[in-house]
């Protein structure tokens, strides 16, 4: 958590004033400086964990920002027993991809001709919000004030109901703990209402950022979802029965408590045959539905569903490319020398070119945006780092001024799973344009208003919108060796996130764009606040004034792009500035305005390197040593000219848009990955361009591998095929024995198995708990042990051991009739709770193989 003092700035160190009142002025000044740079201790506990905070900063004074904890909540589902998301297959609308494309109509969700859309594939994304479970559960919900509530799952101790969150003690508590309930707490009708308001936003929000390839029919939910383990939501009955209308993904809503600065956190529960999200599970804590954090909200929300939608290093290793094979690549991890330390960074090729852009980073050396490392496990790993992209809304912190930039749309887009809408992202200020040593180089050899130091008292803040301060804090224990950036080992920035680096923050009324800024400009030194002012070093004073300073200070003063020159005004006297930057001076005042180059504020386009390139290479591509690399879709000298990818493999129509129309079968931007018949999808298969495969992992109770081609040692295989004029498929059929099981027993209850009732009984002869642990654990090492991604149905001793934990059981591990080594061959599950050994398996193939000759 980081909570980001606010301060006003209450006297600037360059205000004119007649000579009668210098002293006081200096008086002020002093106080300033002690208000400003007494920095609170405290002790370093990791790397890159929070390590200071202002205490003394009062509530109205605290710019609030949202801490995320996805990574903690999928920590909890990655315990024994657990599962973080379940699998269910979808039909979508490959056929409709033939359609001619209707003419005249406009470019679906007016997306950046650089990415062509494919003809009628993709439509708006349809989110499904549901409330059912809204102040519904007993240990969860805050009901009356007082109430002890369930964080994630408490452990079990001898004093009931502890330990008690605290987050704010000598060692914070801040989940796996009973939560205290107070009134803000209790969702009231004002705070659903509230809440659905924020949700039903967000939804429309993503409708017009993303497009997706909808679901044929209802959307299919499974009824062994993950969804509703570790407090999380059962899928209403009919969800599961009937399916969800008109949607693509499906959002279960609670309102529970969170402590120290989580508004809200979100986490996918089940994914497609693809590896894309079809349910989440998004929860809001109901004190921070109010009017004040609305604005605060609405940018989380956003966060969390991205979190949902794909920004989750699970979900990376589900990536697909354009022809919807896995991606080979997401990240790399590597040493950097220059920054001392292990970086992992998104390699995806979208996300690399948008980087390019934003930063003017055309060298060899950028090879990929890194991602966060510090923050603990709930934020590490699954942003951006905040030191490159600072309010980026995809880093660690959110708040009211981050903003979506392409490189976070850009991600989505190379999941494979949508169509990015890049009219939606931001302008990203930061690190705009700083070039190639901005993102790989530490950030004490950065130049200009990205750094700041101990010697000086104020500046402006990097993007010159405001006058800021430059917090520097004394910790009382050394920084990592990374991180040390002074000739003092314990002095660093205020953000862990950010690296500890040094930057300029803006005064809670430093803002030179805001004209209703509680400190009004100081006409004695020419300034002058608005959407066209910026913060620039100045020694200006009005002629028979003194400044309150002897050293250079800061102002706001307007500031115009005209005819290839920066002009700035002073008491509405325009001046041209120097190309480079430098000094002018204005009539009627004493001293000089300091001019920051035009580059800085007048450029629009990033830096080449060096070169021109033709037509600015039509604005569809890079423009890098005088060539041309042009967007996806684009080609020639200058990237003027569309192209179909792949002349859609000969197995579609190029239309002059640059989009393939695929005939009846394919599908793809390119048209080359055929297209499977329906059934597949309906009964758990995978299609894997054109061929239809069936997996016992994708679809609990069929135990096919391969309907193109059975594998001899997989007999169970003949009982689920059918044959009709399509081919092979999966035959709907009755629960097997696995799937009952795991309704009787996995789903309601996690902890332990409880024997009894009718179904239980009828499964397990005698109900007893021994002959039950065989067949889940059988049923554990088919989800658990396809390790290599080839659906052998290995019985491992870790299913064994995940059985123990799930069910608190005592299972010998050590019994070689179900458990064998985790070397290939051994044996294969039977779905009985035995094995069946190589020699009787061999046998059994060659009876069914005669068998299917007779």
């Amino acid at each position: 958590m980081e909570v980001k003092p606010s301060i006003p700035r209450a006297v600037s160190s360059g205000a004119a004033f007649p000579v009668s009142v210098l002293l006081a002025v200096v008086v002020l000044e002093i106080a300033l400086f002690f208000v400003s740079f007494g920095a609170t201790c405290a002790k370093p506990q990791d790397s890159k964990r929070l390590l200071w905070q202002n205490t003394e900063v009062g509530e109205k004074n605290v710019y609030l920002t949202h801490s995320c904890i996805h990574d903690e909540i999928l920590h909890q589902r990655r315990r024994p027993g657990r599962k973080e998301y379940s699998v269910t297959p979808q039909v979508y609308h490959g056929s409709s991809l033939s359609r001619p494309h209707p003419r005249g109509g406009r470019t679906l969700l007016e997306l950046s001709p650089a990415f062509p859309l494919q003809i009628d594939a993709k439509q708006p994304i349809r989110i499904f919000l549901n409330y059912d479970a809204v102040g519904h559960s007993s240990d969860r919900d805050c009901q009356n004030v007082g109430d002890l509530v369930k964080l994630g799952e408490p452990p079990a101790t001898s004093i009931p109901r502890t330990p008690v969150c605290n987050a704010h003690g000598d060692q914070p508590v801040f989940a796996d703990c009973w939560y205290e309930c107070t009134l803000e707490d209790i969702s009231g009708e004002d705070k659903k209402q509230r809440l659905r308001k924020a949700l039903g936003q967000t939804a429309e929000w993503f409708k017009r950022a993303l497009a997706i390839e909808p679901v044929k029919g209802n959307l299919r939910l499974s009824g062994y979802s993950a969804c509703g383990q570790d407090g999380g939501v059962q899928l209403p009955h009919e969800y599961v029965e009937e399916g969800v209308a008109d949607a693509d993904l499906v959002l279960l809503v609670t309102a529970r408590p969170t402590t120290g600065n989580t508004l809200a956190w979100a986490v996918a529960c089940e994914r497609d045959q693809w590896g894309r999200a079809i349910a989440g599970h998004v929860n809001v804590a109901p004190r921070h539905l109010t009017a004040e954090a609305e604005a605060l909200l609405s940018a989380t929300l956003i966060h969390e569903v991205i979190h949902v939608l794909g920004f989750d290093p699970h979900a990376f290793t589900h990536f697909r490319d354009e022809r919807k094979r896995r991606r080979s690549q997401v990240t790399m991890q590597v040493m950097d020398e220059k920054l001392g330390r292990m970086v992992t960074r998104v390699v995806l090729p979208r996300v690399v070119m948008h980087a390019r852009y934003h930063y003017g980073a055309y060298s060899e050396n950028f090879t990929g945006l890194e991602l966060e490392d510090g923050g603990g496990r709930g934020t590490s790993g699954s942003h951006w780092e905040k030191r490159l992209l600072m309010n980026e809304i995809m880093t660690g912190s959110v708040d009211t001024k981050s903003v979506v930039s392409k490189m976070t749309l850009a991600l989505l887009e190379d999941s494979g799973w949508y169509q990015a809408n890049y009219r939606m992202a931001d302008h990203l200020d930061w690190g705009w344009n700083q070039g190639t040593e901005f993102v790989t180089s530490p950030c004490n050899h950065w130049k200009g208003a990205y750094r700041c130091n101990s010697t000086q008292l104020s500046g402006c803040t990097y993007n010159r919108e405001a006058e800021g301060y430059c917090p520097i804090v004394s910790y009382n224990g050394d920084l990592p060796q990374w991180a040390r950036y002074f000739p003092q080992a314990n002095k660093g920035g205020q953000s862990s996130l950010a690296d500890y680096c040094t930057y300029f923050v803006a005064y809670s009324d430093g803002s030179c764009t805001d004209t209703k800024s509680a400190r009004a400009p100081d006409r004695m030194l020419g300034e002058a606040r608005g959407i066209n002012s910026r913060c620039m070093a100045s020694s200006l004073v009005r002629t028979g004034f003194i400044r309150g300073s002897m050293t250079q200070g800061n102002g706001c003063y307007q500031h115009r792009c005209r005819n290839n020159t920066l002009e700035v005004a002073v008491d509405g006297i325009w001046n041209v500035c120097p190309e480079a930057g430098g000094p002018v001076q204005f009539p009627g005042f004493h001293g000089e305005l300091m001019c920051p180059a035009y580059q800085e504020l007048c450029s629009s386009v990033p830096m080449s390197v060096t070169g021109q390139c033709p037509g600015s290479c039509s604005f569809n591509g890079d423009c890098i040593d005088g060539k041309c690399y042009c967007f996806l879709s684009f080609h020639g000298n200058d990237c003027s000219k569309r192209s179909c990818p792949g002349n859609c493999s000969r197995h579609g129509i190029c239309h002059p848009n640059g989009s393939c129309e695929c005939q009846i079968g394919w599908t793809g931007v390119d048209c080359s990955t055929a297209i499977c018949d329906e059934q597949c999808s309906l009964h758990g298969g995978v299609c894997d361009n054109g061929v239809c495969e069936f997996r016992c992992s994708d679809y609990a109770g069929y135990a096919c591998q391969n309907s193109s081609s059975l594998l001899a040692s997989l007999s169970t295989c003949g009982d689920v095929l059918a044959q009709d004029v399509f081919g092979q498929h999966c035959a709907p059929s009755e629960p097997s024995i696995l799937q009952q099981l795991e309704a009787a027993v996995v789903m309601p209850n996690y902890n332990r198995l409880v024997p009894g009732g009718r179904t239980l009984f009828s499964i397990l002869d005698n109900g007893y708990c021994a002959a039950a642990a065989k067949r889940l654990a059988c049923w554990i090492s088919m989800q658990r042990c396809d390790k290599d991604g080839d659906n052998r149905l290995r019985v491992c001793h870790s299913a064994c051991r995940s059985y123990n934990a799930a069910c608190g059981a005592g299972l010998d591990c050590s019994d070689q009739t179900l458990f064998s080594s985790e070397e290939e061959g051994e044996g294969q599950c039977t779905g009985y709770g035995e094995m069946r050994p190589w020699w009787l398996r061999r046998f059994g193939n060659l009876f069914s193989q005669y068998e299917r000759k007779l």
